[in-house]
């Protein structure tokens, strides 16, 4: 295997070039993250863009999501995330978690693809988990109607990345429950990952069943929100990789900061994050 590896690295420079960056102690956060040189990057991509729009919008506080949380290495990787984050762009990033915690519930129909997953699929060990966070929030239950209760307490800064592993479509279509809140809850573009949209040969995902189904059919039940995904992504990293696909984008054109210009020369962030390990 070893010998394997070093091959598909000789084969392609980009990934050595990744390597090199891993394993560099003087290399920033930026840099980590241009060459995917991180733990989950989708994670890193998701968090960082989004504060960046938070920012440029004017924001000092945003916050992020994960949807099935399960043993818990996401959540405490998008813990670790958004502290190095909110340290380079100065925000305040909060840190969610839900999950049933139970494990995966009993599946409705084909749409929630059976042939792959099944009843208590993924428990969560709850007091191990909490002893590995440090501030993330944990919340457990149905997201049918955890998400509702979460958006109707309100008092949350506003979302900026959700993070959705709830492998059903049924699942994934109550989440979706997010969008619909007020607008001072979301940024006009919330960045989103979906774990299910992608995978081995044997899930043969597809656009009618699974998470691609549900946003297929929240899109066509909303006028002015739109789940897509970010066209070309693969195109524009230096490190092409499956995560490419998975990231979209929940534009809600009727929110009012929606038309704001933010274009790079307009952010004047004064950064200053050269150096920050990830």
């Amino acid at each position: 295997m070893r010998a394997e590896r070093w091959l598909s690295l000789l084969a392609n420079p980009a990934l050595v070039a990744r390597a090199i960056v891993k394993r560099s102690p003087s290399a920033s956060f930026e840099d980590r993250l241009a060459w995917d040189a991180l733990d989950r990057p989708h994670y890193a991509y998701g968090t960082y863009w989004a504060a960046r729009q938070a920012r440029a919008l004017g924001m000092r506080a945003m916050s992020v999501l994960e949807l099935g949380v399960a043993g818990g290495n996401g959540l405490v990787c998008l813990e670790e995330v958004a502290d190095i984050v909110g340290r380079i762009l100065d925000i305040d990033i909060a840190v969610v978690g839900f999950d049933a915690a139970s494990g995966m519930p009993e599946p409705v129909d084909h749409r929630d693809m059976p042939y792959l997953w099944q009843p208590g699929f993924f428990p969560m060990d709850i007091e191990k988990l909490r002893r590995r966070l440090r501030r993330a929030r944990l919340v457990l239950g149905d997201v049918a109607t955890t998400i509702p209760a979460f958006v109707e307490e309100g008092g949350i800064a506003p979302i900026g990345f959700v993070a959705f592993d709830l492998d059903y479509y049924s699942s994934t279509l109550d989440a979706f429950a997010l969008f619909d809140s007020p607008p001072a809850l979301r940024l006009p573009r919330v960045l989103c990952y979906f774990d299910d949209v992608v995978g081995d040969d044997w899930e043969l995902h597809g656009p009618h069943t699974g998470e691609l189904l549900a946003i297929d059919d929240f899109n066509r039940g909303h006028e002015t929100l739109k789940i897509d995904p970010v066209n070309g992504l693969r195109h524009k990293r230096r490190v092409p990789a499956p995560w490419n696909d998975q990231i979209f984008v929940a534009h809600d054109f009727s929110h009012p900061q929606y038309d704001v210009h933010i274009h790079p020369s307009d952010w004047d962030l004064h950064l200053g994050g050269a150096g920050v390990e990830g």
